[in-house]
């Protein structure tokens, strides 16, 4: 897989001798700075971060990462570049334009609209909570305190508990809950308790092959009489037979890669059932274009139609390497079909499969550095020698095949 903006490792050089102000000097700068990040919108996303910083000024680092859709260390670094290159100034909240920034921003670019024009209550997800959805975001923000530590050998990324009943909000109103049998196909982000604490649903099932989020979602059900029925299963396997084509609603935020999404698509496709019709809702990063296309591709062959797709609707916890955000999209399906599993590779699921890579941490208690292969040891799991337990991330290197 192909995330978005993967790092470089090198540095563009100063360009202060460099007359920025002549156009020609200008584009090539911005071709130079897309490829010494490495980002694979190249140019396009370079523009996008200036759009995005000449609308919203000053705004920080990581809420550019979350507007762009673009990963935080890319955006960190093309801020630095900027900030070198006297282009942007760094004030206590965030990134401003320079008086010499605003002068190329206005020659090249003919930026003119200063702010956005998202509805600034919902934020762009096309929704607002009402006070039924109020009372359930509050226990809802408690039992998502009880989560595990995340396993990202599976790609786990806990949702914020705001993200988790927003969906359950979103599918409320387009009428997918109210008397609908609805399949959780994974839930590591516990979206089924705001789900079942709506009251709408005739039936909520989850599935997931983690028995520590099983168990959680076990006594929370039983506490709030929730009657969420939970099942271990590893959907490298096809779902029993009795689970087949027994709902109406399925919900996947599958692995990010393209193996991932078309074996967690046909697992829900078997609980909508072969040949039928059905709602799905799919949790997915931002992609390059090309890639897009390849989503869009396998969601199409599935007999699905992507009815709405809404940008930056979830929210996640840490996971800046997908810019913290991924789309929410609510798919309509009629004669669905699935992949059939020789056309799965189940050894490329996860990213770390697809993209193997080593991360280099060091303690901020000690100074040690820790190497990591995100499979034999996760961060979340590693501990110094010193007994330090919060690290930072120095380096990155990946593991050539």
């Amino acid at each position: 897989m192909k995330i978005i903006g993967k790092m470089g490792s090198k540095s563009i050089k100063d360009t202060d001798e460099i007359d920025l102000l002549n156009n020609n000097n200008f584009k090539g700068f911005l071709i130079k700075l897309a490829d010494r990040v490495n980002v694979a919108e190249g140019v396009s996303a370079i523009e996008s971060i200036l759009r995005c910083i000449y609308r919203n000024q000053p705004i920080s680092t990581k809420k550019i990462a979350q507007y762009t859709k673009l990963p935080l260390p890319i955006v960190s670094k093309v801020r630095t570049m900027l900030e070198r290159n006297r282009i942007l100034s760094r004030v206590e909240q965030g990134a401003v334009y320079s008086e010499y920034g605003i002068k190329l921003i206005n020659k090249h670019l003919n930026l003119k609209m200063k702010h956005d024009l998202k509805c600034p209550k919902c934020g762009g997800k096309g929704i607002l909570l009402d006070e039924t959805f109020k009372k359930i975001l509050k226990k809802h923000r408690e039992y998502t305190k009880l989560r595990p530590t995340v396993n990202t050998s599976i790609d786990q990324s806990f949702a914020t508990p705001e993200t988790g009943v927003y969906r359950a909000g979103i599918m409320a109103d387009r009428g997918d809950l109210e008397g609908k049998r609805v399949l959780f196909i994974g839930d590591d982000d516990l979206t089924s308790l705001p789900t079942a604490m709506t009251d709408f649903c005739e039936e909520v099932v989850v599935m997931d092959i983690d028995d520590r989020l099983l168990n959680l979602i076990d006594n929370i059900s039983k506490r709030e009489n929730l009657n969420i029925k939970t099942i271990k299963h590893d959907f490298r396997k096809p779902l029993t037979k009795d689970f087949k084509g027994a709902f109406d609603v399925v919900f996947t935020d599958p692995p990010y890669t393209l193996n991932g999404l078309k074996l967690f698509l046909s697992r829900s496709v078997e609980g909508l059932g072969e040949g039928s019709s059905g709602v799905l809702y799919l949790a997915f990063s931002h992609k390059p274009m090309e890639e897009y296309l390849e989503v869009q591709k396998i969601i199409n062959s599935m007999n699905f139609a992507i009815y709405e797709l809404i940008p930056g609707f979830n929210t996640y916890e840490g996971s800046e390497i997908i810019g913290n955000t991924t789309f929410l999209a609510r798919l309509m399906g009629k004669n669905l079909k699935k992949f059939k599993n020789e056309e799965i590779d189940l050894n490329k699921l996860y990213t770390g499969e697809v993209k193997p890579t080593i991360r280099y941490y060091k303690c901020l208690n000690c100074n040690r550095i820790h190497s990591i292969d995100g499979r034999s040891l996760c961060i979340e799991n590693l501990i110094c020698n010193c007994g330090g337990k919060k690290f930072k991330m120095v380096k990155r290197k990946k593991v050539k095949k």
